[in-house]
């Protein structure tokens, strides 16, 4: 782990360190979520069908948050990170709009709009309280984990609610889960 004193030259040191690990985070969550999104998407959503795609995300989450849990360090929360973040950008976006494909006009009007401001914000918000809180509790890194660890389940309870209406919505048309 680098370490800086204090000082101008250490200033400086510390702000090139922090935009170096930045640009390459950042980096690697924009080339992993577009190799992604050009060459998986599709084919998970071709095999697995947007139901079962549902799933993936918070699969790779549980993952990391049991290896973080047990094994904490910088370079594997750093890669759970990147994988979590291009996971987001390309299937979960993806999945997400595909979602309001079998809606009516008046749902994507009212509802997607609902969605994709006051709930995502609220969301945001929620995020903000929770980690202030957890600083707060002084929560730790393994303490973080198991919480996330508890949002991931909650996501799976609504990974399964929606497989299962999509289900039943193509089995009511005839058609299959695509």
């Amino acid at each position: 782990m680098q370490t800086f004193g204090d000082g101008a030259a250490n200033a400086a040191a510390r702000g090139q360190f922090i935009s170096e690990t930045y640009s390459s985070y950042y980096g690697a969550v924009n080339l992993v979520g577009f190799l992604l999104q050009m060459f998986v998407v599709s084919r998970v959503f071709q095999f697995l069908g947007v139901g079962r795609a549902l799933f993936i995300h918070p699969i790779v989450a549980l993952v990391g948050y049991v290896g973080m849990l047990f094994a904490p360090s910088f370079g594997f929360i750093r890669w759970l990170k990147i994988a979590d973040n291009s996971i987001d950008y390309s299937l979960g976006n993806t999945t997400k709009q595909a979602l309001w494909l079998p809606t009516s006009r008046e749902a994507k009007y009212k509802a997607k709009q609902a969605v994709d401001s006051f709930f995502q914000r609220a969301g945001d918000v929620l995020q903000a309280v929770v980690v202030y809180s957890g600083e707060l509790t002084s929560l730790g890194i393994a303490g973080f984990a198991a919480l996330n660890l508890a949002f991931v389940c909650g996501w799976f309870g609504v990974a399964g609610g929606l497989r299962r209406r999509l289900s039943a919505r193509a089995a009511a048309s005839g058609g299959n889960e695509w």
